[in-house]
């Protein structure tokens, strides 16, 4: 079963499924993939927490050295919506769940913050930089989501 929210204050909501089916089409997809895939995962807490934020930190040092980008300020927490995040004013949080993931997608995630430094939005250009150091950034992605998926599961 699937079940579609319509936007509040969208009137019409036969017209807003109409208009948008092949958009809750190809999300249900990704949902069922999404899903399928965290099957195949586990949740390993791989370093205590102190070693997990100087894993995190010894990246951030070595990519914004690479990227020429500074960051102000770095914290963990345990977040319900997002990885990560990155403000206008050059501070990293960063989900202390992450240390649940595999270190390339810990790294990934890193990087992508790190980019906001220098492209701020969600952009053309912003999606270019990431693909041009993660070519499979859409597997990438399929497999935070599966964690995501995991993680909302084991925890919420």
């Amino acid at each position: 079963m699937l079940r579609v929210i319509v936007p509040k204050g969208y009137g019409n909501a036969a017209a807003f499924i109409e208009k948008n089916t092949d958009w809750i089409y190809n999300k249900h997809l990704h949902l069922q993939r999404v899903i399928a895939l965290s099957g195949e995962k586990r949740l390993e807490k791989k370093r205590a927490d102190p070693l997990f934020y100087s894993f995190v930190e010894s990246i951030v040092q070595r990519l914004q050295r690479e990227l020429e980008v500074e960051v102000r300020d770095l914290t963990f927490r345990k977040m319900k919506r997002k990885w990560a995040s990155c403000s206008s004013d050059k501070k990293l949080v960063f989900n202390r769940h992450m240390m649940y993931l595999p270190d390339n997608l810990i790294e990934f995630i890193v990087y992508h913050e790190l980019l906001h430094l220098i492209e701020f939005k969600h952009n053309k250009r912003f999606w270019n930089l990431v693909e041009a150091r993660y070519p499979l950034r859409q597997k990438y992605e399929l497999e935070l989501a599966a964690y995501w998926h995991l993680i909302k599961k084991t925890f919420y």
